[in-house]
């Protein structure tokens, strides 16, 4: 493969900030294509894009349109399962924004889809690519604060202003924040129990802290989208022998032990230039770029997201009983 030939489906916030940058950073792809429902972001695509981009009005004129490799997706969350079932349908290799659907429904249809599905898929997950996630999981894994006991994360923005799926809020959150988790610690949780939040009518909420049980590791994801702050996230791990605080937009670790007290603060440069403000998303675009050219996932693969959502979906559950709701294993979807 000489290039890889790649529409974009939507072209708002995400994709002007995210991706395009991302893309650029490689001499390999070529965009050929863009699809967005606006006549305003059809003319902004005209406007930034090379004036040979195939300019659409909706994914399926852009899937009917010329061979392409790969589409990466951006788009209402309304509109997900839709977009998400036509890729599928076409074959071509797809990097998605989650959720797959707008209800729990319409994820549990699709996740069966995913595991089955022939190409390539990969859920844009930055958070785990970020090279301050991965350098604390590193500095875990060689004992720097002992065992670990817990792991907590604490997501505050703004962002009650925007709407949102008709999800639990650590559902909807759930594929890039317990990926964050995950990562960290290197391994997945077994149960969730959800304190349920308020501020929203109808499944999603401005607050919402969940637990869970990685057998014998405990962890807490506490989402504040009301909060003053207008973004922030930091993960907290506590061994038997230290602590480390994970700041994840200003890519710092903060290191302590019981025979080093005072501690120390980390500066993780990122491995590759930071695009829409997020770590980790340009290194995501570039795994999902390598997945594309060898034509086998990597590690954000189908059954791996699959986890993360079914993740959710027990989420859901424990928001409806109150209690401890086991996760499902991927193995059972097929």
């Amino acid at each position: 493969m000489t290039s890889v030939r790649v529409g974009l489906i939507g072209y708002g916030g995400w994709s002007r900030i995210a991706f395009v940058p991302a893309l650029r950073q490689h001499d390999r792809v070529v965009i050929v294509s863009a699809a967005a429902f606006s006549e305003a972001s059809q003319d902004r695509i005209r406007e930034e894009l090379d004036p040979d981009v195939q300019v659409y009005g909706g994914f399926e004129e852009l899937l009917d349109g010329p061979e392409l490799d790969a589409v990466m997706m951006a788009i209402p969350d309304a509109i997900h399962e839709a977009a998400m079932n036509a890729v599928l349908d076409a074959g071509i290799a797809a990097y998605y924004e989650p959720p797959l659907a707008d209800d729990p429904d319409g994820i549990r249809r699709m996740l069966k889809r995913l595991v089955t599905a022939d190409q390539v898929t990969h859920g844009d997950l930055e958070i785990g690519y970020a090279s301050v996630i991965r350098r604390a999981a590193e500095l875990l894994r060689q004992g720097a604060v002992g065992v670990p006991q817990t792991v907590h994360l604490k997501l505050r923005s703004n962002w009650a202003q925007f709407g949102g799926p008709d999800l639990c809020l650590a559902h909807h959150l759930g594929p890039w924040y317990v990926d964050g988790l995950n990562s960290i610690i290197g391994r997945s949780p077994d149960k969730v129990l959800v304190m349920d939040g308020h501020g929203q009518p109808g499944r999603r909420q401005f607050h919402s802290l969940v637990h869970f049980d990685y057998g014998g590791l405990w962890g807490t994801i506490h989402l504040n989208i009301d909060s003053v702050d207008t973004l922030e996230t930091k993960i907290e791990v506590t061994g038997d022998d230290g602590d480390l605080v994970v700041d994840y937009f200003r890519n710092t670790i903060q290191l302590r032990s019981k025979s080093g007290p005072d501690g120390e603060t980390m500066r993780i440069k990122p491995a590759m230039p930071v695009v829409g403000g997020w770590p980790g998303e340009a290194e995501c675009v570039s795994d999902f770029l390598d997945a594309v050219e060898k034509g086998t996932p990597n590690r954000t693969d189908a059954r791996m997201a699959a986890g993360l959502y079914l993740t959710g979906l027990a989420i859901e559950q424990s928001k409806e009983t109150s209690g401890w709701v086991g996760i499902e294993e991927v193995a059972g979807l097929g």
